[in-house]
């Protein structure tokens, strides 16, 4: 009861009925109050600021570690294709001599050699090519992960590549890149590799053979219809030319690496057991046989 008349007469708190009459008085908080909080706002001011400011401008030790990394990048990559280009020189000075010693010794020789050497992608060659060119959307090009359907794949490059050796092509490049049976086209994320060497957009596939015969031929294949959807619904450019001439290396390596069995040790005991079990079987067999007649014998 007591409590019932306590809510009914004092309603309110005693810290509210404070703040009420303070409002009702006009009494105001003290200056140290005031001033408190100014400096807090301030302080939270000052902060904000220099947050902004430090986003805004340039981290100079990330953009030094980024420069430093893009030219130690270019730096790898000219000496990559400086020892590669070395690689195929000497390579191809040794298949120079090969040649000649053959070509006094033994001619059938060479020439299946030769033949050997150009199927495998071993050996350069020479002479007029088909070349088609593949090239990522202007929309992939601005925006490649909104549009990355766009941009040009490995299974893309795969059906060119085979529809050109069944066209006819005696040896084909990628970006001048050699493809072999030694290698393969394959995608690693959003990266294109041939032969484990990263190719970019615009993708310049040459096929060297009779180009007139390939050009006829590819039409009539399942990759003319591919191309043409990689035109018309992914914007992806396509175009097509015959070169009189051109070039084209030899692969980087021809080393083929391959697994060989290895005899297990000991493995002749498996089949030690086994005679001996088996010539046992056989004893026991013999004896078998012999029994009756032992047995015969005994009755007798």
């Amino acid at each position: 009861m007591t409590l019932l008349l306590e809510v009914m007469e004092s309603p309110l708190d005693p810290a509210y009925a404070a703040a009420a009459a303070r409002e009702t008085t006009g009494a105001s908080p003290s200056w140290r109050a005031r001033g408190l909080q100014f400096v807090i706002a301030v302080l939270i001011g000052v902060g904000l600021a220099m947050a902004i400011m430090a986003l805004r401008q340039p981290d100079g030790v990330r953009n030094q570690a980024r420069d430093l990394l893009i030219e130690q990048v270019e730096q790898r990559t000219a000496l990559q294709e400086m020892l590669l280009a070395q690689n195929g020189s000497l390579a191809e000075e040794i298949r120079q001599l090969s040649a000649d010693q053959l070509s006094l010794s033994d001619p059938a020789a060479l020439e299946e050699l030769t033949n050997l050497g150009v199927a495998s992608g071993a050996a350069q060659v020479a002479g007029e090519a088909y070349v088609i060119t593949l090239v990522d959307s202007e929309q992939s090009q601005a925006d490649p992960v909104q549009f990355r359907e766009e941009r040009v794949q490995a299974i893309d490059l795969q059906v060119v590549v085979n529809a050109l050796w069944a066209s006819g092509a005696e040896a084909i490049s990628v970006n001048g890149t050699r493809v072999s049976g030694a290698g393969a086209i394959r995608g690693a994320g959003a990266a294109v590799l041939v032969d484990l060497v990263p190719v970019t957009s615009p993708y310049e596939v040459v096929a060297i053979g009779k180009a007139s015969d390939i050009r006829s031929r590819i039409a009539s294949t399942t990759a003319a219809a591919h191309l043409g959807l990689l035109r018309d619904r992914y914007r992806i450019g396509v175009s097509s030319s015959i070169v009189a001439n051109t070039w084209m290396p030899g692969i980087s390596s021809t080393q083929i690496d391959f697994a060989q069995p290895i005899e297990s040790p000991g493995g002749g005991g498996a089949g030690g057991t086994q005679d001996e079990d088996h010539s046992s079987t056989e004893n026991g067999e013999q004896d078998s046989q012999q029994n009756p007649d032992q047995q015969g014998g005994n009755q007798e």
